[in-house]
Formats: structure tokens, C-alpha cells, sequence
């Protein structure tokens, strides 16, 4: 399967938050990197995964009540 990588402009501000959020994607095994560029001024989020689609990332996280738009 095709590896792929998506691009979240975020609402994250805190390593805080993006620590809570770190926890949730290292436990999903369909994750196979991500990183938060929180200097970037959209808040940035990239995630590469073999199986998950943007909808499906966007839905593990949706419950810490950040807003995730995909570019």
C-alpha cells in the first residue's frame, strides 16, 4: 500500500496539547510518523499512514476539541 502524507493546519498551541494528541497517534499502530510544527503560523501537523485516510486521523483526535483542516 501507498504511503501517504497529510498536512493539517491546526489550532494546537501548547506542547501540551500536542503531547495529548502524541499519545493517541503512538498508540494507533496505522501511524507511521508525525510531527507538529507549532512555530508555523497555521500550527502545523503532519502525519504519514499506510491506511488511514484524512477523515479517519482527523477522528481519533476530534474528541480534544481542536479544529484540523487538511491542506
Amino acid at each position: 500500500m501507498l504511503t501517504m502524507l497529510y498536512i493539517f493546519k491546526t489550532s494546537v498551541r501548547s506542547q501540551k496539547d500536542a503531547k495529548a494528541i502524541s499519545r493517541i497517534f503512538e498508540a494507533n499502530g496505522n501511524i507511521a510518523h508525525f510531527n507538529f510544527d507549532l512555530e508555523d503560523c497555521d500550527k502545523i501537523l503532519r502525519v504519514k499512514s499506510d491506511h488511514l485516510k484524512a477523515a479517519e486521523i482527523i477522528s481519533l483526535v476530534s474528541h480534544l476539541k481542536h479544529t484540523y483542516e487538511e491542506l
